[in-house]
Protein backbone atom coordinates (compact mmCIF):
# COMPACT_ATOMS: atom_id res chain seq x y z
CA UNK A 1 0.00 0.00 0.00
CA UNK A 2 1.23 3.52 -0.86
CA UNK A 3 0.10 7.01 0.15
CA UNK A 4 -1.92 7.00 -3.10
CA UNK A 5 -4.05 4.10 -1.93
CA UNK A 6 -5.95 2.71 1.04
CA UNK A 7 -7.26 -0.65 2.24
CA UNK A 8 -10.97 -1.38 2.52
CA UNK A 9 -13.39 -4.31 2.56
CA UNK A 10 -14.46 -5.88 -0.72
CA UNK A 11 -17.99 -6.91 0.27
CA UNK A 12 -20.32 -7.69 3.16
CA UNK A 13 -19.57 -10.66 5.37
CA UNK A 14 -21.13 -12.17 8.48
CA UNK A 15 -19.96 -14.39 11.31
CA UNK A 16 -21.30 -15.67 14.61
CA UNK A 17 -19.54 -16.57 17.84
CA UNK A 18 -20.94 -17.86 21.12
CA UNK A 19 -19.73 -17.11 24.62
CA UNK A 20 -21.47 -18.73 27.63
CA UNK A 21 -24.77 -19.04 25.73
CA UNK A 22 -24.69 -15.45 24.46
CA UNK A 23 -24.72 -15.10 20.65
CA UNK A 24 -22.69 -12.44 18.87
CA UNK A 25 -23.68 -11.92 15.23
CA UNK A 26 -21.21 -9.72 13.35
CA UNK A 27 -21.47 -7.91 10.03
CA UNK A 28 -18.45 -6.38 8.27
CA UNK A 29 -18.95 -4.22 5.18
CA UNK A 30 -17.56 -1.29 3.17
CA UNK A 31 -19.12 2.18 3.55
CA UNK A 32 -18.59 5.42 1.61
CA UNK A 33 -19.84 7.84 4.28
CA UNK A 34 -21.73 8.15 7.57
CA UNK A 35 -25.13 8.27 5.86
CA UNK A 36 -24.45 4.99 4.07
CA UNK A 37 -23.44 3.46 7.39
CA UNK A 38 -26.62 4.68 9.10
CA UNK A 39 -28.73 3.14 6.35
CA UNK A 40 -26.99 -0.23 6.74
CA UNK A 41 -27.24 -0.04 10.53
CA UNK A 42 -30.99 0.58 10.26
CA UNK A 43 -31.31 -2.47 8.00
CA UNK A 44 -29.42 -4.68 10.46
CA UNK A 45 -31.36 -3.28 13.42
CA UNK A 46 -34.64 -4.10 11.69
CA UNK A 47 -33.51 -7.66 11.04
CA UNK A 48 -32.53 -8.04 14.71
CA UNK A 49 -35.36 -6.03 16.29
CA UNK A 50 -35.48 -8.27 19.38
CA UNK A 51 -31.81 -7.72 20.25
CA UNK A 52 -31.05 -5.22 23.02
CA UNK A 53 -27.43 -4.52 22.12
CA UNK A 54 -26.37 -3.62 18.57
CA UNK A 55 -22.84 -2.28 18.85
CA UNK A 56 -20.66 -0.93 16.10
CA UNK A 57 -17.59 0.91 14.87
CA UNK A 58 -16.64 2.55 11.59
CA UNK A 59 -13.56 4.16 10.01
CA UNK A 60 -13.65 6.72 7.18
CA UNK A 61 -11.20 8.96 5.31
CA UNK A 62 -8.36 7.92 3.03
CA UNK A 63 -6.00 7.97 6.02
CA UNK A 64 -8.57 6.51 8.42
CA UNK A 65 -8.70 9.85 10.23
CA UNK A 66 -12.44 9.68 10.97
CA UNK A 67 -13.75 6.95 13.25
CA UNK A 68 -16.38 6.18 15.84
CA UNK A 69 -17.38 3.35 18.16
CA UNK A 70 -20.65 2.78 20.02
CA UNK A 71 -21.34 0.48 23.00
CA UNK A 72 -25.15 0.45 22.68
CA UNK A 73 -25.76 0.08 26.40
CA UNK A 74 -22.93 -2.34 27.13
CA UNK A 75 -20.38 -1.27 29.79
CA UNK A 76 -18.29 1.66 28.52
CA UNK A 77 -15.44 0.54 26.29
CA UNK A 78 -16.44 -3.13 26.32
CA UNK A 79 -17.99 -3.34 22.84
CA UNK A 80 -17.38 -0.48 20.42
CA UNK A 81 -13.66 -0.06 21.13
CA UNK A 82 -12.79 -3.77 20.71
CA UNK A 83 -14.65 -3.70 17.39
CA UNK A 84 -12.85 -0.50 16.32
CA UNK A 85 -9.47 -2.01 17.19
CA UNK A 86 -10.10 -4.84 14.73
CA UNK A 87 -10.68 -2.34 11.92
CA UNK A 88 -7.72 -0.15 12.80
CA UNK A 89 -5.48 -3.16 13.41
CA UNK A 90 -6.02 -4.15 9.79
CA UNK A 91 -5.37 -0.57 8.58
CA UNK A 92 -8.88 -0.56 7.11
CA UNK A 93 -10.87 2.52 6.18
CA UNK A 94 -14.23 3.17 4.54
CA UNK A 95 -15.24 0.08 6.51
CA UNK A 96 -17.60 -0.77 9.35
CA UNK A 97 -18.51 -3.63 11.67
CA UNK A 98 -21.81 -4.11 13.49
CA UNK A 99 -22.09 -6.77 16.21
CA UNK A 100 -25.50 -7.85 17.52
CA UNK A 101 -25.55 -9.47 20.96
CA UNK A 102 -28.26 -11.85 22.15
CA UNK A 103 -27.96 -12.33 25.92
CA UNK A 104 -27.77 -15.98 26.94
CA UNK A 105 -28.51 -15.57 30.64
CA UNK A 106 -24.93 -15.56 31.96
CA UNK A 107 -23.11 -12.31 32.74
CA UNK A 108 -19.76 -12.14 30.97
CA UNK A 109 -18.19 -9.19 32.78
CA UNK A 110 -16.40 -6.35 31.01
CA UNK A 111 -13.34 -8.43 30.08
CA UNK A 112 -15.51 -11.26 28.77
CA UNK A 113 -17.61 -8.87 26.72
CA UNK A 114 -14.53 -7.19 25.23
CA UNK A 115 -13.11 -10.57 24.23
CA UNK A 116 -16.40 -11.74 22.68
CA UNK A 117 -17.05 -8.54 20.70
CA UNK A 118 -13.46 -8.56 19.41
CA UNK A 119 -13.73 -12.25 18.46
CA UNK A 120 -16.98 -11.65 16.57
CA UNK A 121 -15.52 -8.67 14.70
CA UNK A 122 -12.37 -10.63 13.87
CA UNK A 123 -14.42 -13.56 12.55
CA UNK A 124 -16.47 -11.26 10.28
CA UNK A 125 -13.26 -9.74 8.88
CA UNK A 126 -11.78 -13.21 8.32
CA UNK A 127 -14.83 -14.04 6.19
CA UNK A 128 -14.25 -10.95 4.04
CA UNK A 129 -11.57 -9.83 1.57
CA UNK A 130 -9.37 -6.73 1.76
CA UNK A 131 -8.82 -4.71 -1.40
CA UNK A 132 -6.49 -1.82 -2.18
CA UNK A 133 -8.13 1.26 -3.70
CA UNK A 134 -6.37 4.15 -5.41
CA UNK A 135 -6.71 7.68 -4.06
CA UNK A 136 -7.18 9.78 -7.19
CA UNK A 137 -7.77 13.49 -7.84
CA UNK A 138 -9.96 14.65 -10.71
CA UNK A 139 -8.51 17.32 -13.03
CA UNK A 140 -9.72 19.15 -16.12
CA UNK A 141 -7.06 19.65 -18.79
CA UNK A 142 -7.40 22.00 -21.79
CA UNK A 143 -4.81 21.82 -24.55
CA UNK A 144 -4.24 21.97 -28.30
CA UNK A 145 -4.78 18.98 -30.58
CA UNK A 146 -1.05 18.53 -30.96
CA UNK A 147 -0.68 18.15 -27.17
CA UNK A 148 -3.38 15.53 -26.55
CA UNK A 149 -1.14 12.49 -26.96
CA UNK A 150 1.51 14.02 -24.71
CA UNK A 151 -1.09 14.60 -21.99
CA UNK A 152 -2.38 11.04 -22.34
CA UNK A 153 1.15 9.62 -22.07
CA UNK A 154 1.79 11.64 -18.91
CA UNK A 155 -1.44 10.34 -17.36
CA UNK A 156 -0.53 6.73 -18.17
CA UNK A 157 2.99 7.17 -16.75
CA UNK A 158 1.58 8.13 -13.32
CA UNK A 159 -0.99 5.30 -13.47
CA UNK A 160 -3.95 7.64 -13.89
CA UNK A 161 -6.99 7.46 -16.17
CA UNK A 162 -8.46 9.62 -18.93
CA UNK A 163 -12.17 9.61 -18.08
CA UNK A 164 -13.55 11.71 -20.95
CA UNK A 165 -12.25 13.68 -23.91
CA UNK A 166 -14.04 16.48 -25.81
CA UNK A 167 -12.63 18.01 -28.99
CA UNK A 168 -13.49 21.60 -29.96
CA UNK A 169 -11.33 24.65 -30.63
CA UNK A 170 -9.25 23.34 -27.75
CA UNK A 171 -9.32 19.80 -26.38
CA UNK A 172 -10.79 19.16 -22.94
CA UNK A 173 -9.75 16.03 -21.07
CA UNK A 174 -11.26 14.91 -17.78
CA UNK A 175 -8.63 12.87 -15.97
CA UNK A 176 -8.01 11.20 -12.61
CA UNK A 177 -4.45 10.86 -11.31
CA UNK A 178 -2.78 9.86 -8.01
CA UNK A 179 -2.68 12.81 -5.62
CA UNK A 180 1.09 12.62 -5.27
CA UNK A 181 1.47 13.23 -9.02
CA UNK A 182 -0.77 16.31 -9.26
CA UNK A 183 1.76 19.03 -8.38
CA UNK A 184 4.38 17.74 -10.82
CA UNK A 185 1.89 17.42 -13.68
CA UNK A 186 0.54 20.93 -13.12
CA UNK A 187 4.04 22.45 -13.17
CA UNK A 188 5.01 20.54 -16.32
CA UNK A 189 1.81 21.22 -18.24
CA UNK A 190 1.54 24.92 -17.38
CA UNK A 191 5.11 25.38 -18.57
CA UNK A 192 3.87 24.07 -21.94
CA UNK A 193 0.77 26.33 -22.00
CA UNK A 194 -1.50 23.43 -21.11
CA UNK A 195 -4.29 24.62 -18.82
CA UNK A 196 -5.07 22.35 -15.87
CA UNK A 197 -7.31 22.85 -12.85
CA UNK A 198 -9.24 20.80 -10.29
CA UNK A 199 -12.41 19.26 -11.68
CA UNK A 200 -15.60 20.95 -10.44
CA UNK A 201 -17.95 18.45 -8.83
Amino acid sequence: MTKDSYLTLACESTAEVREKSSRFVAYAFPVVDVEAFKAKLAEISKAHHTARHICHAWVLGTAGEKFRSFDAGEPSGSAGKPILRQLQGGSLTFSAIVVVRYFGGTLLGKAGLSHAFAAAAKAALAANHVVEQKTLEALLVECGYEQVEEVKRSVVLVEGDVLEAHFDIRCRLHIAVPKSAVAGLIIDWRRKAIDVRPEER
